[in-house]
């Protein structure tokens, strides 16, 4: 008779009572003695089920016999009240009803997960790895199943791989293939992307309060169209497919209701400030951002969040052309994300950025006008927790008041 977890529901239930930590990284030995109760009859289906389960145990001689596995009889072998076995019985169970033994699943997975970390060395992805491993040597499972996805992982390495951005459906279809009817250029939005984006979370390009459409465009994938859109006088001009600078030169002092670059235009032009540029400020908010008024000494950039890769670049070689003494400033809400995006666009883009109406009285003049919203024990905690730099004091005044404003509120 052919054995599976269906008809030894027994075996499966020894298996199951083992799979602990501990046995997964192979701490767990000796002798275990679980006693009969109500639960097991039920699972096993019946005091004479587990009878007939017992005995079958028993004779099976590649189990080890009653050294590994005995069963305390009562009631003229009619009844059974304790099992007692030892740990090491357990893979031959796993092989008796078709299972894979935890331990040797963890061990698969570990050996997975270590070859994928040799392939994506010195990627964003390394630290990632790092976790899954960690997580796995110590007997955990949240990571098992993802760590077991061969397409999973090939995704990730994929990724890793990414030599200049790609939209997000022309990936899916490089990597997969059809899956349950969905199809290729779709695969990695419906199965795969959210288990993606939890692994980019350990990137160093990752920045705590990205939207998932920017967590991706930090690594490559394309889930919208990146535009860069701005108020004031900047010059561009554009480069051929060899990188060689074409010299007609755009003059965007001309829109005075803004300029709007495309991805491949942000990719292919290299900017100048225009000397008439004494001031850049940067509006997180789009309504704020329309309201401002045309100034050829003012350069206003809108800043919808993190800027994508090929915004940075832009920006990067703008300042480039800058002098060293403009101001640059950056409006945003005055909340943990608002926090967070000053100190991201500071870090990468603007090195003596100055916060813009994001000060104690800009704060308290929104509070009296009742435009504030609670701030969530979550946030809290982080915002306890960050160095907010030049926001330090308004980071304080959010905790003691524990409301949060956001730009929308101050149109």
């Amino acid at each position: 008779m052919e054995y599976n977890e269906k008809n030894l529901p027994l075996a499966k239930w020894l298996i199951d009572k083992t799979n602990t930590k501990d046995y997964r990284i192979g701490n767990l030995l000796g002798m275990k003695h679980p006693k009969v109760d109500g639960d097991l009859l039920k699972i096993v289906g019946g005091r004479d089920e587990l009878v007939r389960q017992a005995k079958v145990l028993e004779r099976i001689p590649a189990l080890g016999g009653e050294e590994y596995l005995h069963f305390d009889w009562r009631e003229m072998n009619t009844d059974i009240t304790k099992i007692d076995y030892r740990v090491e019985v357990i893979p031959g169970l796993c092989d008796l009803i078709g299972v894979i033994d935890p331990r040797e699943r963890q061990l698969q997975a570990i050996t997975r997960v270590c070859k994928l970390q040799e392939d994506v060395s010195g990627s964003c992805l390394f630290d990632y790895c790092n976790h899954v491993l960690e997580q796995l040597n110590k007997g955990n499972t949240k990571e098992l199943s993802k760590a077991e996805d061969e397409e999973f992982l090939k995704c990730l390495k994929e990724l890793a791989d990414l030599k200049e951005p790609e939209w997000k459906r022309v990936f899916s279809s490089k990597v997969f293939e059809k899956k349950n009817d969905i199809t290729p250029s779709k695969v990695f939005e419906r199965i795969y992307q959210s288990a993606v984006i939890e692994a980019l979370k350990y990137s160093p390009q990752y920045e705590e309060g990205m939207s998932d459409d920017e967590i991706l465009a930090a690594h490559g994938i394309l889930s919208y169209s990146q535009t860069l859109e701005w108020k004031g006088a900047v010059e561009y001009c554009m480069t051929d497919r060899n990188g060689t600078a074409i010299e007609k030169k755009i003059d965007t002092s001309l829109n005075y209701y803004g300029t709007v670059l495309n991805a491949q235009t942000l990719e292919h032009a290299v900017p100048n400030l225009r000397n008439s540029v004494e001031k850049i400020i940067v509006i997180e908010n789009k309504a704020n951002y329309e309201s401002m008024e045309y100034d050829p000494k003012v350069l206003y950039i809108f800043c919808h969040g993190y800027f994508s890769p090929k915004e940075v670049r832009f920006l990067q070689m703008l300042m480039k052309t800058a002098p060293e003494e403009i101001q640059c400033y950056h409006w945003g809400d005055m909340d943990y994300g608002g926090i967070q995006i000053f100190l991201y666009n500071e870090k990468n883009i603007f090195p003596n950025l100055i916060p813009w109406k994001m000060d104690v009285p800009s704060y308290k003049a929104a509070l009296e006008k009742e435009k504030g919203i609670k701030l969530c024990s979550k946030k809290q905690k982080k915002l306890e927790a960050l160095n907010a730099g030049k926001l330090e004091v308004l980071k304080q005044c959010i905790l003691e008041n524990k409301m949060e404003i956001e730009q929308e509120m101050l149109i």
